[in-house]
């Protein structure tokens, strides 16, 4: 390996943002560090990959070889740097510090390749199914036929309970609650107690299902 082929920085960037990339490097160069401009020097060396993206998506690394550069968006989105803050003394510090401490340098090779192998994504915890929902997704899905029975329902589902009324003509009322801390609270109001029981067990069916 000779000198030649040994460098500060690389930087990695599309066509678009030259521009912008054209100004950085100029200005690293003028404060002393030797930059890479393109990858055709596999063998080459470097402390630091610059890569420069336009979201904070849109590439992400592990790798504290690779520095990451938003040329747009929100300037405060870490780990990024920003075109818009001090990209230059930062990276200045980052080489100066890498030396002072006897950080290797790396194959850009090695380095451009950790860049396209992108992280997989953190699982997203399946949710678990609300069980108070379900069963008031039971309840109103049956209220249609209690019409054909001279019957009025209504049902309201809070965050922790679900609370259901039942009428009759003969203003009998039967009311039931099922809260989240397992309990279950019945009332019978009217002349008659018949359809109770039977109203218990299909409640205490579903809860233990």
């Amino acid at each position: 390996m000779t000198d030649s082929a040994t460098y500060d920085i690389a930087v990695s960037f599309n066509e678009e943002q030259r521009a912008v990339v054209d100004e950085v490097v100029e200005a690293c160069r003028q404060r002393g560090l030797t930059v890479l401009e393109s990858n055709d020097l596999p063998e080459a060396e470097v402390r630091f990959l610059v890569s420069f993206v336009s979201t904070a998506d849109e590439v992400r690394t592990d790798d504290e070889h690779v520095l990451l550069v938003l040329t747009g968006e929100d300037p405060t989105s870490a780990p990024h740097l920003h075109t818009s803050g001090d990209v230059v003394d930062t990276l200045v510090s980052r080489v100066e510090e890498a030396e002072t401490t006897g950080r290797p340098r790396m194959p850009v090779a090695d380095l451009v390749a950790a860049l396209k192998q992108q992280p997989e994504p953190e699982p997203v915890p399946a949710r678990p199914g609300n069980p108070l929902r379900a069963l008031a997704e039971q309840f109103a899905a049956a209220s249609p036929a209690l019409a054909k029975r001279g019957l009025a329902g209504t049902l309201h589902l809070g965050g922790t309970t679900v609370s259901v009324r039942v009428e009759r003509e003969d203003n009998a009322v039967y009311a039931v609650e099922v809260r989240d801390d397992d309990i279950v609270n019945f009332v019978v109001l009217g002349d008659s107690t018949e359809q109770f029981s039977g109203l218990w067990q299909r409640i205490e069916a579903m809860l233990t299902a």
